[in-house]
């Protein structure tokens, strides 16, 4: 499991967000919880029976790619497990008769150098074949201690098809299935699993309602987070204490968040947005996602 406070430096070119001028980022690494937080407090997944005609090519899925991310031991049946996942799948698969309309050419000509060139169109209709397979499962994950149901879901997926007279048949039933239920599955272990997120935050180099004598040293700093975070940070940190401003606490924040200081970060987009209330919207986005990074930092705690 990668550790929450691991980041490495990258550069990037200059945006606009907001009206503010922003320029360098840093490239921070960090771990966020599942979207159903619940589930991930489990360690031991058994996968249980799968019922349907496509049960057991959907539990076999499941299991690799829940296995895949690397939050769960993943299990086969629901003997000491800490939570079980079971369902239902269905299949249905639907072929009929289709009519199209098509443009053909009915009258060519050549040109001066023999070439044709059509110079009438009309307008046919054609009979072709439509294949369409559905595939839909119902899952849910209990808990092995009580019983108590703590992820259910719906997955539809479906493949539509159309050929006609002169073009190739579609692949095998068969591999459409399993790569239906591929799909399914690796959105289920998506939604269940704590995730590993690189993002790349940008500092703000806005100096508007910085004292001018500060314009440069600031600029320098800014620059420098792409070869020494720790360095430009400090410095950045000796301006916010001669001048506070809303680009310097913005990047404060960043300096904080890069080095896995969730608290800090929070406190200085926090301040951020009250020096600067007009991109409290861009703040708060950084605010939230810390916020997360908390919330999985944590749940992992617990865990272990």
């Amino acid at each position: 499991m990668g550790r929450l406070r691991s980041w490495q430096l990258v550069a990037v070119g200059a945006l606009a967000l907001s009206g503010a001028a922003l320029a360098e980022s840093v490239k921070i690494t960090g771990r966020f919880p599942a979207d159903y937080r619940e589930p991930s407090f489990l360690k031991r997944m058994g996968v249980d029976r799968i019922d349907g005609p496509d049960g057991r090519a959907l539990g076999y899925a499941l299991e690799r790619a829940i296995g895949n991310r690397g939050h769960y031991s993943v299990v086969a049946g629901g003997a000491d497990v800490d939570g079980i996942l079971s369902g239902f799948v269905s299949t249905e698969i639907n072929e009929a008769r289709v009519q199209q309309e098509r443009e053909n050419c009915v009258e060519k000509t050549k040109d001066p150098s023999g070439n044709e060139k059509c110079v009438r169109k009309e307008k046919q209709t054609i009979y072709c074949r439509q294949r369409t397979i559905d595939v839909s499962a119902d899952l849910r994950i209990a808990r092995a201690s009580d019983g108590r149901v703590v992820y259910s879901t719906r997955k539809p997926r479906q493949n539509a098809v159309t050929w006609c007279p002169g073009e190739s048949a579609p692949g095998a039933v068969d591999g459409v299935v399993r790569g239906l239920t591929d799909s399914i599955a690796e959105e289920v272990a998506r939604e269940i699993s704590p995730h590993t997120e690189t993002y790349a935050p940008r500092f703000y180099e806005s100096r508007e309602g910085m004292p001018k004598e500060f314009h440069d040293r600031f600029k320098a700093a800014i620059r420098a987070t792409q070869r020494d975070l720790t360095g430009a940070c400090t410095e950045i940190a000796a301006l916010d204490q001669t001048t506070p401003h809303f680009a310097l606490a913005y990047d404060l924040g960043i300096c904080a968040e890069a080095r896995g200081d969730y608290e800090a970060a929070i406190d200085a987009y926090r301040r951020a947005a009250t020096l600067r209330p007009r991109d409290t919207a861009d703040f708060n986005a950084s605010i939230d996602r810390v916020r997360k990074l908390i919330v999985q930092r944590d749940d992992e705690r617990a865990r272990r």
